[in-house]
Formats: structure tokens, C-alpha cells, sequence
């Protein structure tokens, strides 16, 4: 096949998928689309109770003695939408783009991450092609809980032996690790107040450049919910008297906040000094993180008075605790050095009517070390009056130094590209992490095509990527004995 041919039915599959959808947590309906795929393909698959999908293709003949593979992938995708841009994403489809080889969205955010995975196995299972007998498993909410991971039937693993997960981010690397993390949720019963002060005000922080709070945690970026708890930090150290009435940012746990705003009243005498505070978190973050956050804007102006505020108190409390959680990298692996080993980011904050809602979201390599940290949360929020509650721990998915298919794969990836391939072990959070908790003889590599600026409305994926690694999966497919 030629590469356009490949990238002609990859984005075939793609369309489909684009047509549905598919949130976390609100996958039904492109569960049911996918099932109805297989069954025109001729392969019968299965859901669980989540919507999972299991599916088994049989070997090509004199290929039925080979270990069974799990191709696997996730359905759900991050849904963001640029500012102004109409996107109910329970509703609407994805509006694709395709300049030359490079695939987009219009507005919003791609959902390549990860429906390049499902497309390209429902373009692999079309093809005459060597393979032993293979299992298609595409999980459900994978990107806000990997809820799907955890109620998968561990029957559905407990007999293979290799796993190719597609759910990396570049063409080049060949993933042999992941991290663990711990989602964290702290929430504050609030006490609202008549408005004291005469003034409003919106301080926001925009234009930041976000990402994924996993494999972008160390490329020096700032956190825009983190900017605006500044600029009210610097108002408390000046002895401005303000009240919180409202305050959010950020779009996922997993994601890091491209924008923030808090509302506050104080009175008209402190306005000016107020901006002066957002001027110079402005010019702080260009010190700080310029050479990465080029865009970055930190501004108050005024606004409509709130109908109540928050109390004193829970003003106070809510910038603590913001202030208190480190966002970035904690420490560098130390057998790898570029691999960041301990992370966290804020993920989210919303003002509810009478509460207030942070996500947290800690990452590392090691479940120890991610457990040590983990301790460390409820004492921040004790010590600023905030409940905390934290989900139970993903589990990191540690290396084999014995795999037989690390090897394959970087041959396979040497033989179709002609250059070697990064072995590596990333800090973003896989399903495979469950699947080595359910199978620790597992041997498993992740792999993907080479996509940008996941979890944004700026997400693309390069569709001649996508083809080569169908070569190399066809590839590592006839290798395998």
C-alpha cells in the first residue's frame, strides 16, 4: 500500500468516530458506533457494563499458535473549544480539518488522543495481513478517571501475552513505562456575605499555554488559576481589604489551566492599587516563564457587584490553599534524567453556590513515591479548612528489562523508517498501568503517531505518521512468534 492509501482509510475510520460524541463519561453512543463498525467488518465484538469494547480477531492461517496481542486504545477524548466558539460537546461533532497531512479541528479540540488508536486498528483488522490472534480492547474514560481500565474483566488479559497500546504521542518513541497518579479532589463549604465593598473587579489571567499536565509538566510552563491567586496574594500583603464572590479556570484534572478569573469587591479607593497588583503578576510571569509563555496575560478590570461575597475566611482559605499547591515538577527520575519522577498540577477550580471545588492531580513513576506525597494533602487541607478527597491511586506501569517486544519493536521501527527509535518512559498516565496491575507478565510497549498540543482546541495529529506506524505494527506483527 502506498501512504496515501494508508492515511485515506485511517481518516476514513477517524470521520466516522468524529461523527459521535464522546466526552468521558458520555461514551454510549460512540460505543455503539464502534460495535456497529466491527460487525460490517465481520468481527463480533462485546460490551461490558461501562461500554467497553472487547473484540477477537482470529489469527491468519498458520499464524494460530502465536500469543495472543491486545491491540488497545481509549474512546473518550478531552473536549475544549477556543474562546467564542459555539461546542456543546455532548451534542456536536468534531468539524475536521486536513491541511496536507497535518489533521485539526475547527474551534476545538481533536480527539486524536485517542481515536487514532481505534482508527488505526479498524483499518489493521481490513488488511491482508500476517498476525496471530489478536484482541481489540477500547476502554471508556480514560482521560478523567480510567473508569473503563478499572472494570475491565481481568479475563480479557489474563491469557495474552503482548500488548501494543496506541495512546503515545509521538512516532519516534517507543513507550515501555508510565506513571501513576492520584486524582484529588478538595472542597470548601463557603459563607456568603452581603457585599461590604462599593467595587468589582474580574482579575484574570488568559492566554496561557496549557497542555497536558503529564507529558508538558516540564517544559516550564505557568498555571493561569495559580497567576490569579497571586495577584490576590499581593493585594493581601499590600492590607487591601477584598472579598472573593467567585472564582474558576481550567478545563480538566488533566489538563493545565489556559485561563483563569476570580471576581472581587473592595472598595474604590483600592482599585488602582489593585490593577497596579495585576500588572505586576503580569510582568513577575514574563521574568519567570517568558522564554515558554510568550502569550500570557494577567489583568483586572471592573465589573457588575456581585449580589453576596464569600467571608473573609473562606477568602483567605481558598488563596492559601492555591498558593500552598505546587504545581510543576517536585524531581527528576534519576535513571532518566529527562523524565520528570514526581509532579502535580491544579487542574480545575469552580465556584459552586455555596462550595468551592479544586482538582489536584499528583503524578509519578513509582506508586511509593506517589503515596508518600499523597499524605502530605490532607494536612494542606486541614490547615485551610478545605475537606479532601482522593480517588484511588492509578498504578504506574514499571519498565520490563526482559520484554521481548521493546526489541521488536525498535527492529520493526528501524526497518520502515530507517532511523532508531526512543526508548522511553513517559509521565503522562496509560491504561496500561491497570492492564500490569491485572497481568504483570504482561509485556507491553505504547506507541502513537505524532500529535501536538493534546487536551486544546489546538490539538492536530500528522496523518503520515499515523501511516507509518501501521507499517510498523504490520511489521511487528509478522515477527511475532
Amino acid at each position: 500500500m502506498e501512504d496515501n492509501v494508508i492515511m485515506e482509510g485511517i481518516l476514513k475510520e477517524f470521520e466516522g468516530l468524529a461523527k459521535h460524541p464522546r466526552p468521558s463519561r458520555h461514551e454510549e453512543e460512540v460505543s455503539n458506533y464502534i460495535m456497529e463498525r466491527l460487525a460490517e467488518l465481520g468481527i463480533q465484538g462485546r460490551q461490558d457494563e461501562v461500554f467497553n469494547i472487547i473484540a477477537d480477531v482470529p489469527a491468519t492461517k498458520g499464524k494460530e499458535a502465536v500469543p495472543l496481542t491486545i491491540l488497545q486504545g481509549h474512546m473518550d477524548m478531552v473536549c475544549v473549544a477556543k474562546p467564542g466558539v459555539a461546542y456543546d460537546p455532548l451534542k456536536d461533532p468534531i468539524r475536521l480539518k486536513l491541511d496536507g497531512t497535518v489533521l485539526s479541528a475547527d474551534g476545538t479540540s481533536l480527539g486524536a488522543d485517542d481515536g487514532m488508536a481505534i482508527a488505526i486498528a479498524l483499518f489493521l483488522i481490513q488488511q491482508d495481513i500476517e498476525h496471530g490472534p489478536l484482541r481489540l480492547i477500547f476502554t471508556v474514560d480514560e482521560e478523567t478517571g480510567m473508569t473503563g481500565a478499572i472494570h475491565l474483566d481481568p479475563r480479557y488479559v489474563a491469557d495474552a501475552t503482548y500488548v501494543i497500546n496506541c495512546d503515545s504521542e509521538s512516532l519516534d518513541v517507543i513507550a515501555v513505562g508510565s506513571a501513576g497518579s492520584v486524582h484529588t479532589h478538595f472542597c470548601r463549604s463557603l459563607t456568603r456575605e452581603a457585599v461590604a465593598g462599593n467595587t468589582a473587579l474580574t482579575v484574570k489571567a488568559a492566554d496561557f499555554l496549557g497542555g497536558h499536565s503529564g507529558e508538558t509538566i516540564n517544559r516550564g510552563k505557568s498555571n493561569a488559576v495559580k497567576a490569579v491567586a497571586a495577584v490576590l496574594q499581593r493585594l493581601a500583603a499590600a492590607g487591601i481589604d477584598y472579598r472573593l464572590a467567585e472564582i474558576t479556570g481550567g478545563v480538566a484534572a488533566n489538563a493545565i489551566p489556559e485561563e483563569a478569573a476570580a471576581v472581587i469587591v473592595l472598595d474604590q479607593s483600592d482599585v488602582a492599587a489593585a490593577m497596579r497588583a495585576a500588572v505586576e503578576e503580569e510582568k513577575e510571569i514574563a521574568t519567570v516563564y517568558g522564554a515558554v509563555e510568550k502569550k500570557a496575560t494577567v489583568h483586572a478590570a471592573p465589573c457588575a457587584l456581585p449580589a453576596d461575597t464569600f467571608s473573609a475566611a473562606d477568602t483567605k482559605a481558598v488563596v492559601d490553599l492555591i498558593t500552598l499547591l505546587h504545581c510543576g515538577v517536585f524531581a527528576m527520575n534519576q535513571q532518566l534524567p529527562t523524565l520528570p519522577d514526581l509532579s502535580a498540577s491544579l487542574g480545575t477550580i469552580r465556584t459552586e453556590k455555596d462550595t468551592v471545588k479544586i482538582q489536584y492531580f499528583p503524578r509519578s513513576s513509582a506508586d511509593a513515591r506517589l503515596l508518600e506525597f499523597a499524605r502530605t494533602l490532607p494536612v494542606l487541607a486541614r490547615l485551610t479548612g478545605f475537606s479532601v478527597d482522593m480517588e484511588q491511586p492509578e498504578p504506574a506501569w514499571t519498565a520490563n528489562p526482559q520484554s521481548t517486544l521493546t526489541p521488536l519493536m525498535a527492529a520493526s521501527f528501524r526497518s520502515v523508517t530507517g532511523r532508531e527509535a526512543r526508548i522511553e518512559a513517559m509521565h503522562g498516565g496509560l491504561e496500561t498501568g491497570y492492564l500490569f496491575a491485572m497481568n504483570p507478565k504482561l509485556d507491553i510497549v505504547s506507541v502513537g503517531p505524532t500529535t501536538h498540543a493534546i487536551h486544546s482546541a489546538d490539538e492536530s495529529v500528522e496523518l503520515d505518521t499515523a501511516a507509518t506506524l501501521v507499517r510498523i505494527i504490520i511489521d511487528i506483527l509478522g515477527k511475532l512468534k
